[in-house]
């Protein structure tokens, strides 16, 4: 609901509800065990938001927010199989599992807002809020002979209440130099931080100064340069706190760290523009720089059945990321070609199977091309090209491989009732044998006006090819792993559309 007030006031309030009742059931062939899977979900959500709105003056607007959220989540999750044998050796007669989780969340905050706009068009901008969020989770493991519960054993059950409340006041100014523009934040954020997991209880309070300092200088009309360095501490969620295992997938087990933290990074981001996104020729790159001064990662316990992970912290990651891309509009043929490539590099640790700690390299490249027409007749195009290579480095590990992705799509505006679209795709994926490794998918549009904004008649077909199953590779620091899935066969659909 959106109500004006007066000419300079306005009063809007949003409220949303969801409920949605979820039964999903899935069928996995793991180690060469057929293992059933079952999901049942009861997801409830309120959410309510008012903002009222004050342009007190031509230069200065005030916004005052408030929300509140309420949402439950609760989940049941079964495994027709036991795979652990080696974790309760005590309940070795046990056939199948089940976890149920009660998952909590409520929030309420207030957020004001003021902006000024000086003469000379600096900027300051003040926000004082605070916001309370209180999430519960609470979890049941239990093992089973068929519907007996043989075991409800310890370490694999929670009981957590995490409580955060944040009362902050965040301040901006910008600065306008001539073509150069100064921007300097500084946040203040008061935690109030309680966490009771098993019914044993800790509070913290601590205090945050999150700096952020950038500027954008516009050389010429055709010359943009944009930079930025930020210093942020950020508080531990839910998931990062719990103390005993949960139940994540049928071979999966992890836990949080079981107490407090918070975590320190630094970003410093560098862009140059050159021409504008409307001209014939334009060209953008950035340059991302991220040091986290600490951060979780895993201590991990790997078997041929299960995977067993805690969240540690651990000091020191960093991660660069450089992304170009090139657009030229080219004339003679009416077609606007464009340039991607990007490169990415991280550097992070871990402990596996009591290992000491690892240091592994992630590396990623991006590459491809596009070419899309602007004809004024009856037919268009727009195809492209794009590869990804993958790339981990570890002790005694260095694994890569190169997906790529190609795509034609051809349109035809035949005349003003009938038009029709043919779209076409290439997957190829390295590291997988030679006949399973190349894919391709085509669909058909087709549409029809029988009678103009009345009666539309449409044609739709899909996986003309009738490709069967589609398999694709992945990597990482413990692992190499192909997954196959099994695909809808090829369809025609035949649609009617009737307007009044």
């Amino acid at each position: 609901m959106n109500y004006e007030i007066s000419r300079t006031k306005t009063l809007e309030i949003t409220t949303k509800y969801n409920n949605q009742n979820d039964n999903i059931s899935s069928n996995l062939i793991f180690n060469n065990i057929t293992t059933r899977e079952n999901l049942k979900t009861n997801n409830t959500l309120f959410d309510q938001k008012i903002t009222f709105t004050n342009k007190f003056k031509d230069t200065k607007v005030f916004l005052l927010t408030g929300r509140y959220i309420n949402e439950k989540a609760p989940q049941n999750y079964s495994v027709n199989q036991f795979f652990y044998q080696d974790l309760f050796p005590s309940s070795s007669n046990s056939n199948n599992v089940i976890q149920q989780s009660e998952n909590k969340m409520k929030f309420a905050g207030f957020n004001a807002h003021l902006l000024d706009r000086k003469k000379n068009d600096n900027l300051l901008e003040l926000q004082l809020g605070n916001e309370f969020r209180q999430d519960n989770l609470n979890t049941t493991f239990k093992l089973l002979e068929n519907t007996n519960i043989l075991d409800i054993p310890n370490g694999f059950q929670n009981k957590t209440i995490y409580q955060t409340n944040d009362l902050y006041l965040k301040t901006k100014y910008r600065i306008k130099l001539n073509n150069l523009a100064l921007t300097g934040k500084l946040d203040f954020h008061q935690l109030f931080n309680s966490l009771e997991n098993n019914n044993i209880s800790e509070n913290e309070n601590p205090f945050i100064i999150n700096p952020t300092l950038g500027f954008d200088w516009e050389i010429n009309k055709k010359n943009k340069i944009t930079s930025s360095y930020s210093y942020n501490t950020t508080n531990a969620r839910i998931f990062d706190v719990y103390d005993n295992y949960v139940l994540r997938s049928f071979r999966s087990l992890s836990k949080g760290t079981g107490g407090f933290n918070q975590l320190d990074s630094s970003t410093l981001t560098f862009n140059y523009q050159l021409g504008n996104w409307s001209d014939l020729f334009f060209v953008n790159t950035s340059v991302v720089y991220n040091k986290n001064f600490d951060f979780f990662s895993s201590n991990s316990t790997l078997t041929q059945n299960y995977t067993q992970s805690e969240r540690i912290l651990i000091k020191d990651r960093k991660s660069v990321t450089i992304f170009a891309d090139l657009n030229n509009y080219i004339k003679i043929i009416s077609s606007n070609l464009k340039l991607v490539s990007s490169y990415t590099k991280s550097n992070y640790k871990n402990v596996v199977n009591n290992s000491e700690l690892r240091e592994i390299n992630a590396i990623n490249y991006n590459y491809g091309f596009e070419l899309r027409s602007g004809f004024q007749g009856i037919f268009n195009y727009h195809f492209g090209s794009k590869w990804r290579t993958n790339q981990i480095e570890a002790s005694a590990i260095n694994n890569s491989f190169t997906n790529n992705v190609s795509f034609m799509d051809l349109s035809f505006d035949i005349n003003d009732k009938f038009n029709f679209q043919i779209q076409t795709e290439r997957y190829f994926f390295g590291n997988i044998d030679a006949n399973n490794s190349t894919y391709y998918f085509a669909d058909l549009k087709a549409r029809y006006k029988l009678k103009k904004n009345k009666i539309t008649l449409s044609l739709q077909g899909k996986n003309l090819f009738n490709t069967e199953t589609f398999r694709t590779f992945s990597i990482s620091d413990i692992s190499t792993s192909t997954t196959e899935y099994r695909l809808l066969e090829r369809f025609v659909l035949l649609k009617l559309e009737y307007r009044f």
